[in-house]
């Protein structure tokens, strides 16, 4: 018999309407079956090494916490946690390596602000998207940053620094070694209603001993860096940039208890799995990553090397990310600096 005009259309319609509906119920029992696998995933999860991607060259601050953390993910989860120094680009390298990584928890990056927050407005063009091609696993550290002057210098607190700028117009200059310091400085002059005269540096080497010979009259810094010199006498610092005291130097106040609460810039290093992992993994390693960030190690680092605690849940670094980057892409504007 010869099917023609609508009833062929309404045969032709109702294999369509039942194909649609047999794709629903696969998509939809693929999701079941995902949800039921992810936690017996997360139970064998790792069954072998995993790599921790960092952007950062060995023996920073934030290199040397994470191989303490590595070793404790190992303990805890009975696996290798390797760390993979990949520095360069502006740290853009190594957290695209991950950001194209097979989302199963073997390849994790150590990411700071640098790379989440301020990129994406210093560049007109990343390889990958902080929010859509990561999942955050949680943070852990602070690295402050801190204005210095020389141990010679007539400035014992901000308030001294402040006063003699407002006083001479542009009689003082100041040295920063790499886009954040420039926006701290932009943020705390605009704070502060001061001019003073920038002075950029290629990198921290060539700053330093400008600062401590009195070349310029004060620099930004993170406060890992210059502590070695405050403890040998040849800088002093007059204010942290950051969420609270440094406790090497705990008698410092913080930019905030100087009198300027609308200055808080600090680097921050969390850890994070491509977009895709599975949650219950991600739940495991935030779990082990936080318990290491209060124990009596990482307690005793932040001490001696003058970083922070600063921990913060998958949630709640996915959140403070949207923030910095409002936060990142004013100061960056406020600084004048174009993106390359």
């Amino acid at each position: 018999m010869r099917i023609t005009g609508d009833r062929s259309i309404k045969i032709h319609g109702d294999k369509m309407h039942a194909l649609a509906n047999l794709t629903r119920r696969a998509v939809a029992t693929l999701a079941a079956l995902l949800t039921l696998t992810s936690p017996v995933m997360a139970d064998s999860y790792p069954d072998h090494v995993v790599k921790i991607v960092t952007p950062t060259s060995a023996g920073s601050s934030v290199d040397d916490y994470l191989r303490l953390l590595a070793n404790h993910l190992s303990q805890k989860l009975g696996q290798s946690f390797i760390v993979e120094n990949r520095p360069g680009g502006n740290m853009i390298i190594g957290a695209d390596v991950v950001a194209k990584a097979t989302p199963d928890g073997y390849t994790l990056l150590m990411a700071s602000s640098g790379v989440m927050s301020a990129n994406p407005f210093l560049f007109k063009r990343l390889p990958y998207d902080p929010l859509k091609d990561f999942v955050p696993i949680a943070r852990f550290m602070a690295l402050p940053m801190v204005i210095a002057v020389p141990a010679s210098s007539p400035y014992r607190t901000i308030a001294d620094l402040v006063a003699d700028a407002r006083a001479h117009p542009g009689k003082l200059n100041y040295g920063t070694a790499a886009a954040p310091s420039q926006v701290a400085m932009a943020a705390f002059n605009e704070a502060a209603s001061i001019r003073a005269v920038s002075v950029p540096y290629k990198g921290m080497a060539n700053l330093l001993p400008d600062v401590m010979t009195g070349v310029v009259d004060y620099a930004v810094s993170e406060s890992a860096t210059v502590l070695p010199h405050v403890q040998s006498g040849r800088l002093r610092v007059l204010a942290v940039l950051g969420p609270g005291r440094v406790p090497a130097i705990s008698e410092v106040p913080t930019i905030a208890e100087a009198g300027y609460p609308g200055v808080r810039v600090a680097s921050w290093g969390g850890l994070f799995a491509p977009a895709g992992t599975a949650p219950a993994i991600v739940e495991k390693l935030q779990r082990y990553t936080l318990e290491f960030a209060s124990s009596q190690a990482s307690q005793a680092f932040h001490a001696r090397r003058g970083s922070l605690p600063y921990p913060a849940t998958s949630p709640e670094l996915a959140k403070a990310i949207r923030e910095d980057q409002q936060m990142w892409k004013r100061l960056i504007t406020l600084a004048g600096i174009q993106p390359e």
